[in-house]
């Protein structure tokens, strides 16, 4: 074979588009690779994400259990209903006690005033 005989131009539309092929294919993969990157770099994004709230949510939810525990431990110190009835029988028995005494009060200030009375006539009535 001759190489004045070879077309030249034949061959380099040729090369020319296995060169536009290579590129074409070069940018698929490219398109490819960077895409399944980004879902990965998302996916990683989203998970830590996730991970950060659900932390969030466990220290809210221990905080919310102690918060529980000092509720009901001081719960099991409250006074039952029993209790109260107790101390509601024996308020009421100090309030009778405290209007008996106030009953015996009066009559001793009534008594005292008698008594006040009768030494102011007295002394009025030794003068004359």
């Amino acid at each position: 074979m001759d190489l004045s005989q070879f077309d030249y131009s034949a061959a380099k539309l040729a090369l020319d588009v296995a060169q536009l092929g290579g590129l074409v294919a070069l940018g698929v993969y490219q398109h490819l690779t960077s895409r399944s990157k980004a879902n990965a770099r998302e996916i990683n994004t989203v998970r830590e994400g996730a991970e950060a709230a659900f932390s969030g949510l466990e220290e809210r939810v221990a905080r919310v259990e102690r918060r529980q525990d000092v509720f009901e431990s001081k719960l099991d110190g409250a006074p039952t209903h029993q209790d109260l009835s107790r101390v509601y029988d024996r308020l009421n028995d100090v309030a009778e006690d405290l209007s008996g005494v106030s009953g015996q009060m009066r009559q001793l200030s009534h008594q005292l005033s008698m008594v006040n009375q009768y030494l102011l006539n007295q002394k009025g009535g030794q003068g004359q």
